[in-house]
């Protein structure tokens, strides 16, 4: 009995995989103005850092699709205590489960949330040490955003991000807008 039921498994996993395709596999890079709400920050300004990976779309049918990759993505901030300035970022693995209403086989928009795992983190203040508590391993961001193809080996992809949620102890509320060159492979 069990060998019948493993190889119905086998038979409706491989013709399930049959009927995945996907669309735009592409490598990204590029950049993001970040910021995000600091306790008992005078001011909140914005940093720039980078985002790097690759993605492609698993359609669903001809005008849907699953965006999703892996991803390299610095979160940066800065902002001004009464004591002096302060400035770090945090850094993640990132995979997201993006939602694509595909205009075309080489455009899309799209929307949801992304499983953010921390790889790092770094703070410096002045005048003296300081250090970031209670960093959040795991965090899911949520992204709005369009990507294009201008040539069919080129594009962009342009978003908005938001953490609702706090990131570490006294940093919250990360937002960031940014811009990625595609490099296609279709």
């Amino acid at each position: 009995m069990k060998k019948i039921i493993l190889t119905a498994l086998m038979v409706i996993s491989t013709s399930a995989m049959a009927e995945i395709s996907y669309s735009m596999p592409a490598l990204e890079v590029g950049f993001k103005w970040n910021s995000m709400d600091g306790l008992g920050a005078i001011s909140n300004k914005q940093s720039m850092g980078i985002q790097v990976g690759g993605s492609t779309v698993l359609n669903i049918n001809s005008e849907f699709g699953v965006r999703t990759g892996l991803f390299y993505s610095e979160r940066p901030f800065k902002g001004e205590l009464s004591s002096g300035p302060y400035e770090g970022k945090i850094s993640y693995a990132e995979v997201p489960v993006h939602f694509m209403f595909k205009l075309e086989d080489f455009a899309g928009i799209y929307i949801g949330p992304s499983l953010a795992m921390k790889l790092g983190d770094e703070i410096t203040c002045a005048p003296g040490p300081c250090n970031l508590t209670d960093i959040k391993p795991m965090i899911l961001p949520i992204t709005f955003g369009a990507q294009f193809k201008f040539t069919p080996n080129l594009g962009l992809n342009l978003f908005f991000e938001t953490v609702p949620s706090d990131l570490a102890l006294g940093l919250k509320n990360s937002r960031g807008i940014g811009m990625n060159l595609l490099v296609a492979f279709e």
